[in-house]
């Protein structure tokens, strides 16, 4: 069988042009003896490029994979494939698809959708379509029947020692070493789920799909997540001495004894700094002393909000002022730098409650900090009560891709613009008189400017980044032949 796979990140939020999933589809189809190709669109100016791709390759499947904000793209992609190849089945997975099964009656030319963990299930829907039999009844699908919903049985989460059976995710058709320089860093991801039940965010609504109350953490083992890290940098030399290490998991290291036996290996084997993701309230000084011993570079706060009413209450993060403040503080002890990410927007926000969010990020002092506007996501019980109670601009949300970056819900012009003031100058609101941070956020500055300009910009800011990428480049080969001859 031929699978042409696709992704799609056109006006992401996001520059992370490597996504996890789809990649370890990927791997499993390949292992099992299918054909396989892939492509990125970034731009809607590529569209031809992929029409061209399908009518050379004449796949039997192609798969997309989705994000709520994304999904619009692949329903037009889908008509043009249809146009060009009647035959050949359109299918897309990911976590739009999951969180919101009902997806597929939106489009006439995707003929079904993946929900949850699909390796297994996608592998039985390319036999059977190989074996030319009904692919209708296959586990984890949803379909248009005829004008309803037809959704199949769902197959049990894989456990710890499933997980570890699958292949690494794919990085070779998959183009990791583009992905190394759009996203300045190679990223990873060796967990699936998060225990806790924040109200906006898409495990709390995977949970509900599985039947659950909390969507737990499953993982393979510590080696296998290291061997998948040796595989990688093999490909990639330049990963450690070039471009460093993305741990993206929802929270890295929650089980005590998986993390200490993953940064142990760590700092016997890859020895690259790396940045991972953490709640404040998982943090102890255990945690910490762990992290800086083992190469953490940075770590990733998600703070979401100074207001104790839309943390705790809207967003159910139950996670009191102080215990945000310790673990800044304890990093700050330890020396790992901190970036601290927030959640403006949010239904019920006034604007005291996000000066709140302002004065807290001014009393934590983080190394960075950043600002996200509040997104909708069905499937999500806070997105799933904005679309009920009509918050939401429906007429915006249709054709939005502006995801984390303006608001889609119905506030008034004045909240609109407050919001995306605060959003372009969150870093000059939480550090008014910090010079260095004046001083990249100038640069910041004239870079956006730059890249609005039409044709010169993007040409400009193409070559800024192979400049910079290019003198680390320079100063890594030189240090090798340096080393070659002593």
């Amino acid at each position: 069988m031929k699978v042409f796979f696709v992704y799609t990140n056109i006006n992401g939020f996001h520059a992370d042009s490597f996504g996890d999933g789809i990649a370890q589809i990927m791997a499993v189809t390949k292992k099992a003896g299918h054909e396989i190709r892939q492509m990125q669109i970034f731009k809607k100016d590529e569209y031809s490029a992929a029409s061209e791709a399908i009518i050379d390759f004449k796949p039997d499947v192609i798969g997309f994979t989705s994000v709520s904000s994304q999904f619009s793209f692949v329903v037009e992609l889908s008509d043009i494939f249809k146009k060009i190849s009647p035959n050949t089945i359109n299918v897309c997975g990911g976590v739009h698809t999951t969180l919101y099964p009902q997806c597929i009656m939106e489009t006439k030319n995707l003929d079904a959708i993946f929900i949850g963990d699909s390796e297994y299930a996608f592998l039985d829907f390319l036999e059977k379509i190989k074996n030319k039999v009904s692919w209708k009844d296959c586990d984890n699908i949803a379909y248009n029947d005829n004008g309803k919903l037809k959704k199949n049985k769902i197959r049990k989460l894989l456990n710890d020692v499933e997980l570890e059976q699958l292949p690494h995710p794919d990085r070779t058709i998959y183009p990791f070493s583009k992905v190394l320089q759009t996203v300045g860093m190679a990223p990873f991801h060796f967990t699936r789920g998060c225990p806790f039940t924040c109200t906006y965010c898409s495990n709390i609504g995977i949970a509900k799909i599985y039947g659950q109350t909390r969507y737990n953490i499953r993982q393979a083992s510590p080696e296998y997540a290291i061997q998948e890290l040796e595989e990688t940098i093999e490909q990639n030399p330049t990963i450690g001495p070039v471009y460093n290490i993305s741990l993206t998991d929802d929270i890295f290291g929650l089980n005590k004894k998986w993390r200490r036996e993953f940064l142990s290996l760590y700092r016997e084997r890859i020895k690259v700094p790396f940045i991972c993701l953490l709640r404040c309230d998982v943090v102890t000084e255990d945690t910490m002393q762990d992290l800086a011993k083992g190469y953490c570079h940075t770590i990733q706060f998600g703070v979401e909000s100074g207001s104790d009413y839309i943390r705790n209450v809207v967003m159910d993060r139950t996670m009191p002022r102080e215990t945000i403040i310790n673990a800044f503080q304890l990093a700050k002890k330890y020396g790992v730098n901190t970036n601290a990410i927030n959640i403006i927007g949010v239904p019920g926000e006034t604007k005291e409650m996000l000066l709140e969010t302002v004065k807290l990020n001014r009393e934590i002092s983080p190394t960075t900090t950043g600002v996200n506007i509040f997104y909708p996501y069905k499937g999500t019980p806070l997105g799933d009560k904005c679309f009920k109670e009509g918050l939401v601009n429906l007429d915006k949300y249709q054709d939005f891709s502006n995801e984390r970056r303006e608001s889609v819900l119905n506030y008034s012009e004045e909240w609109l613009e407050t919001l995306k003031y605060y959003r372009a100058n969150w870093s000059k609101e939480i550090f008014p008189f910090s010079y260095r941070r004046t001083f990249f956020r100038t640069v910041d500055g004239l870079k956006q400017i730059i890249k609005d300009i039409p044709i010169a910009g993007p040409m400009i800011k193409d070559r800024y980044q192979k400049t910079k990428r290019d003198i680390k480049m320079s100063l890594y080969y030189k240090d090798k032949r340096k080393k070659r001859f002593l």
